[in-house]
C-alpha cells in the first residue's frame, strides 16, 4: 500500500487498474504550527493533487475523522470535491464536526460508519480592531454559513429556513449515524464500527475540548502564557523579566524580518511585568492573532500555480471564443455575398417587371389585339403569314412609346 502523507491529509491505496484512490482526512483543518503560531496552508495542495487524481482515477474516497477547523481553508477544498465530475465517496470515520462536517457533505454519496457523529453549528471567528472591523468579520461569517445552510436544504429536502432554525442557532448540534441519516445529510450507514470514535460524552463538550481531543502533538505541562512568553522572546532575542537586585541587559529586540511591521510593543511591555494577569493574557493573544493574520500568505510557488490554474482555463476560453469569432466571421461573409447576389438579381427583376409594363400599357393604349404575332421562338399558328420581316401596328406603336421613354429599342 502506498501512502502520500501531507500535513493534516493522507493518499493511500491507489489501485492499479485506476478504479479507485483513498484520502484519509484527519485532525483540525488545517495544520496549527505551535511554534510558530501560524496554520500550515495546505488547502491549495490539497486541491492541486486531488485534481491530479481525478486525471488517473474513477473513483475517490475520501475518510473524514475532524473536529473541523478554519472555513477559509475548508471551502476550497469542500468546493473541489463537490465540483468533480468523478464518482466522489466521502465517509465519517468517528466525527464530522463544523469545517469537517461541511467537507464530508461535499460527496456524490456521503457513508457514516455507526458510531460516529456529524456536528453542525454556527461559523465562528476572532476579530480585531475596531466595531467597523468586526462588523466585517461577522459578515463574513454569514456569508459563510449561507452557503452552508444552501449544501444542507439541498441534499436534504429541507428548507432553508427549517435549517436555519434547527442547526444554526447558536448550540453545537451533535447528531448520531441514524439522525444524520434521517435528517437526510447521509446516504448509507455502514457496518463498520470507527475505531477512532469520539467519547460518548462528546455531546457534553464545548468545542474547545473536542478541538483538543484532535491535537496531534502533545506538549509539555507548561502553561499557555508560559510557552507564548518564550516564543515571543525567542523570536525578538530577549532576556527574562528582570529579577530582584539585577539591573537586567539593555535589550538587542531583532525583528522577524518577515513580520517588521508587527513590534509586539503591548505585548512585549506586558511579558516585562513581574506578574501576568489574564487580561495582560487576553490582549497578547489579540496581538498574536494579528502577527498570524499579517503572516499568513501564500507562497511564490502557491501563487504562481494559481495564477497557471487561471490562465490555463482563461487561454481554453479565449481559444474556444477565437473559433467562435471565427466561424460567425465566415458566415457573415458568405451572408453578404447572398445578399449582394440578391440584391443584383433584384434589380435585373425590377428592370424586367418595368419593361413588361410598358408593353402591357403600349397594348393597352393602341387597342390593337396581338393577332399573329412574332417572336423570336414563335409558336406555330395555322394560317400565320410567312413574311419575315412582318411588323404590326402594335409593334410600331411600342417602338414610338419606347423611344419616348428613353428605353433601348
Amino acid at each position: 500500500m502506498s501512502k502520500q502523507t501531507t500535513g493534516f491529509y493522507e493518499i493511500f491505496n491507489k489501485a492499479e487498474d485506476k478504479s479507485s484512490v483513498d484520502i484519509m482526512l484527519y485532525g483540525a483543518i488545517p495544520d496549527f504550527d505551535l511554534d510558530t503560531y501560524k496554520m500550515k496552508n495546505q488547502a491549495d495542495k490539497f486541491v492541486s493533487e486531488f485534481k491530479k487524481l481525478e486525471k488517473d482515477f474513477d473513483r475517490i474516497n475520501i475518510y473524514i475523522n475532524s473536529p473541523g477547523g478554519y472555513l477559509y481553508h475548508a471551502f476550497p477544498i469542500f468546493n473541489v470535491i463537490a465540483n468533480s465530475k468523478k464518482d466522489v465517496h466521502t465517509y465519517n470515520d468517528g466525527l464530522a464536526a463544523s469545517a469537517g462536517g461541511y467537507i464530508l457533505l461535499a460527496g456524490k454519496t456521503i457513508h457514516t460508519a455507526k458510531n460516529a457523529f456529524l456536528m453542525i453549528h454556527r461559523a465562528s471567528g476572532i476579530a480585531f480592531g475596531n466595531a467597523d472591523k468586526m462588523r466585517d468579520t461577522a459578515d463574513m461569517m454569514e456569508k459563510y454559513e449561507g452557503v452552508i445552510i444552501d449544501r444542507l436544504a439541498s441534499i436534504s429536502g429541507q428548507s432553508k429556513e427549517d435549517i436555519q432554525d434547527k442547526y444554526f442557532d447558536g448550540k453545537d448540534h451533535f447528531l448520531t449515524a441514524e439522525e444524520a441519516k434521517e435528517a437526510g445529510f447521509v446516504n448509507e450507514i455502514e457496518d463498520y464500527e470507527s475505531e477512532d470514535a469520539p467519547p460518548s460524552n462528546i455531546t457534553n463538550m464545548a468545542f474547545g475540548e473536542v478541538m483538543n481531543l484532535y491535537k496531534k502533538e502533545q506538549h509539555s505541562e507548561e502553561s499557555l502564557i508560559t510557552r507564548i512568553t518564550n516564543h515571543l522572546r525567542k523570536t525578538f532575542t530577549l532576556t527574562p523579566a528582570k529579577q530582584e537586585g539585577q539591573d537586567p541587559p539593555a535589550p538587542t529586540p531583532t525583528p522577524n524580518p518577515t513580520n517588521t511591521d508587527m513590534n509586539f510593543e503591548n505585548s512585549l511591555s506586558l511579558l516585562s511585568k513581574e506578574t501576568v494577569t489574564a487580561e495582560d493574557l487576553a490582549a497578547i493573544k489579540a496581538e498574536l492573532q494579528a502577527y498570524h493574520d499579517a503572516g499568513e500568505k501564500f507562497t511564490d510557488e502557491e501563487v504562481q500555480n494559481r495564477i497557471t490554474e487561471a490562465t490555463a482555463t482563461l487561454s481554453e476560453e479565449i481559444t474556444n471564443l477565437s473559433t467562435e469569432k471565427a466561424n460567425a466571421e465566415t458566415l457573415v461573409s458568405s451572408l453578404t455575398e447572398e445578399k449582394e447576389t440578391l440584391s443584383t438579381e433584384k434589380g435585373k427583376l425590377d428592370t424586367e417587371v418595368k419593361n413588361l409594363k410598358v408593353t402591357v400599357e403600349a397594348y393597352r393604349k393602341s387597342g390593337v389585339k396581338p393577332v399573329n404575332a412574332k417572336s423570336d421562338d414563335p409558336d406555330k399558328i395555322d394560317g400565320e403569314e410567312g413574311a419575315v420581316n412582318f411588323t404590326s401596328e402594335t409593334d410600331v406603336e411600342i417602338k414610338r412609346q419606347r423611344a419616348e421613354m428613353g428605353i433601348g429599342q
